[in-house]
């Protein structure tokens, strides 16, 4: 079970507040044990879309692209620091917490999921204040991302 501390709940808070009304996006690690670090992550949707806004049509007001690179550093880092990965999390915008079909196929890979034991957090924000969440895990046993919890500041990890 990963249990988040208010901190952790409060900087991704935070970032939703800040980012609105594009979506924020951003990695949470886990090192030491149950000391969690929240990563904020750029969303280059907008610089996607801007560049090519026939094969990126969304904007960040409903969409994210974490940049890769800062993926990439944050990954290496966690690694070296023998600490893992927790959750990814984003935010929508001016509507509720759901883990849409475009959520679903970037959390995959090959059929599988991508990150396997991560959870996936979405925030809700409406008019610039957060109205909400919900956690989303791979149920290994249907095949397919359920619920994990809604509105709690607790994450269960079904392994």
């Amino acid at each position: 079970m990963v249990r988040l501390d208010r901190e952790s709940w409060e900087q991704i808070f935070a970032h939703a507040r800040e980012d609105y009304p594009a979506e924020c996006c951003g990695i949470v690690t886990e090192h030491d044990n149950g000391r969690y670090r929240v990563h904020r992550c750029d969303n280059i949707q907008d610089r996607l879309h801007q560049r090519d806004p026939e094969a990126h049509p969304r904007t960040s007001r409903t969409a994210y692209r974490m940049d890769d690179m800062q993926v990439h550093r944050i990954l290496r880092e966690t690694e070296e620091a023998a600490g893992r990965v927790v959750a990814f999390y984003h935010s929508h915008i001016d509507c509720d917490a759901y883990f849409s079909e475009e959520d679903r196929n970037a959390a995959m890979f090959l059929g599988e999921p991508a990150y396997p034991g991560v959870v996936y957090l979405v925030v809700s924000v409406v008019d610039g204040e957060v109205r909400g969440q919900k956690g989303f895990g791979w149920d290994e046993g249907a095949g397919e991302w359920k619920v994990w919890c809604e509105n709690e500041r607790r994450v269960e990890r079904w392994l």
